[in-house]
């Protein structure tokens, strides 16, 4: 068999062939370009929440988390949570000491911003040495990196605290690890995308299937060119730190919660949010248990970045044959395997109309084109300004998928609800992404009785306790005794408060245990106040004759 070259060719601007290595590391950006970008997207984070009132309640809700380690009850490291992966809410808590000071660290979801735009920072680094490595100068891999700096939807993650541009950016971070061992065969690399691979287990269960596809585009790349032990030797390398992560979170679920599988049998876990039917759509449904309905789409949101589909065919045809590149399998694994979990939720009817699960596309149909420009290449004869057309072509192509990536988040009952967000921003209007709206007569209520004890399960009144002057005054789900509280409340709380049991709110514990005391029909039970807005909000106090 033979082996794999210490360096694979690459041209470079003058036309001399350097390595890969060469490529990818030689004129480098200084370190302030990446602070840039972090304060670029941080400033547009800030923007959002302070002159649109643009709030992301997932993103708010992990800060949410992290804020009850510090700041509930019972403080403990476990009321982080069990359901969604902790890291975001890890990286937030720092930040959160400091919410006594300022507030808005945590109540307008500040923490969160900080650690998303760090996240777009850090991809845009991992980006630009990719497409080096793909074979482009100078010229178009800062084109390619400031293209995808600026795509709507990366800014938008970039700057709301979400965790969608992270697991983008682990993605990076893999991909580049795994080409840069590819095409040096240094085990450093290997290591690097191992450890990303890793974060992004932290950052969302997605990490999973992107390991599986990038140890099969490892497989591929380098089967046939080393011995079959250091190819098995690199996949270990490569799996063996997100199994420990992912061995090390079902341990502490199944020591914490009873159950090692917790985190995806929880009662408020995304397949029992599901089953609510809140997040259902008409091609949701014609894709359950459908496999052309499921490849449609999936196709459809190929689209967030147009060129994905030809230039996937392309790294298909170079990853097997005589004019096989060890490059392309890398790129073909990472793109279907980050998106392997939305597939297998998508056909199993497990999935919710969020497009922002296909965020991944962008950075990879990114990679994907810039691999097929890069071969286009290093095949057109240097002369009479074939390569600058082609260059000029790329960035066309990457700037026409940017203006393609809103146009596909507009398409009526396909995505939710970020092309609506987006034309809101365009259109300037201010508070309607708001999710404390609603529940601003709820906190001033409570703030104005301070020695009541609430008990509230912040599955969905997080907004409440997270903007409440006292959160010590609220029994909170992470705190020991909820539970039993809940079952038993009297002269243990004064009062509970209960959202309208509709959509995922039916989920609330409160209206679990308790399913007719929103309608009033516990007779323990004597209402206190019915708030106004869409979460129907009621407080009721605990009789004397309460369980």
């Amino acid at each position: 068999m033979s082996s794999l070259p210490q360096s694979l060719p690459f041209p470079s601007p003058t036309g001399r062939s350097v390595s890969s290595q060469d490529a990818s590391l030689a004129g480098h950006p200084p370190g302030w370009v990446w602070t840039l970008a972090f304060f670029l997207y941080l400033g547009v984070g800030l923007v959002l929440i302070y002159h649109f009132h643009y709030f992301a309640a997932d993103a708010l809700s992990r800060v949410a988390n992290a804020y009850y380690v510090l700041f509930s009850r019972d403080p403990h490291l476990g009321a982080i949570g069990f359901i969604w992966n902790p890291l975001p809410s890890l990286l937030a808590l720092p930040m959160t000491i400091l919410h006594p000071w300022v507030p808005d660290v945590v109540s307008r979801g500040v923490a969160g911003v900080v650690v998303s735009a760090a996240f777009g920072a850090l991809g845009l680094r991992a980006l630009y040495d990719l497409v080096g490595r793909l074979g482009l100068p100078p010229a178009l891999r800062w084109g390619a990196t400031a293209l995808y700096a600026l795509n709507p939807l990366v800014v938008l993650y970039g700057a709301n605290g979400m965790t969608d541009l992270m697991l983008a950016t682990c993605d990076l971070g893999a991909v580049n690890g795994v080409m840069g061992y590819v095409t040096t065969r240094e085990l450093r690399y290997v290591i690097r995308a191992a450890l990303w691979l890793m974060v992004g287990f932290g950052v969302r269960y997605e990490a999973i299937p992107l390991t599986v596809g990038l140890m099969a585009g490892l497989a591929g790349a380098l089967w046939g060119r080393v011995p079959a032990r250091q190819v098995q030797g690199a996949l270990i390398l490569l799996a063996a730190p997100i199994g420990w992560a992912a061995g090390v979170w079902i341990y502490f679920n199944w020591a914490i919660m009873k159950n090692p599988l917790y985190f995806l049998k929880s009662d408020y876990g995304n397949l029992a949010q599901i089953a609510t039917g809140a997040y259902g759509s008409h091609p949701l449904a014609a894709a359950k248990h459908s496999l052309l309905g499921t490849l449609s789409y999936l196709g459809h949101f190929t689209l967030l970045f147009w060129p994905l589909l030809p230039a996937l065919v392309v790294a298909l045809a170079l990853s097997f044959g005589r004019w096989r590149d060890p490059r392309a399998p890398v790129l073909v694994g990472a793109t279907v395997g980050a998106v392997g979990l939305e597939a297998a939720f998508l056909y199993l009817g497990h999935l919710g109309q969020w497009d922002r699960y296909f965020l991944p596309n962008i950075p990879n149909g990114l990679l994907l084109t810039a691999f097929a420009a890069g071969q286009l290449r290093t095949r057109l004869p240097s002369r009479r300004g074939w390569r600058s057309a082609l260059g000029v072509a790329f960035l066309l192509a990457v700037l026409s998928a940017d203006v393609g990536t809103v146009k596909t988040l507009e398409t009526p009952g396909w995505g939710y609800p970020d092309g609506a967000v987006l034309a809101q921003l365009a259109r300037g209007e201010v508070g309607t992404q708001d999710p404390f709206t609603s529940v601003t007569p709820v906190v001033q209520w409570v703030n104005r009785h301070p020695h009541v004890t609430i008990l509230a399960d912040t599955f969905t009144d997080w907004p409440v306790v997270i903007r409440a002057d006292h959160p010590r005054q609220f029994i909170v789900t992470s705190d020991y005794a909820f539970r039993a509280i809940l079952q038993n409340p009297r002269g243990r709380v004064d009062a509970i408060l209960v959202p309208k049991p509709t959509g995922i709110a039916a989920l609330n514990a409160v209206n679990r245990q308790w399913p007719g005391l929103w309608a009033g029909q516990e007779p323990w039970a004597t209402l206190i106040r019915a708030f106004p807005g869409s979460s129907g909000w009621r407080l009721y106090t605990v009789g004397p004759n309460a369980p």
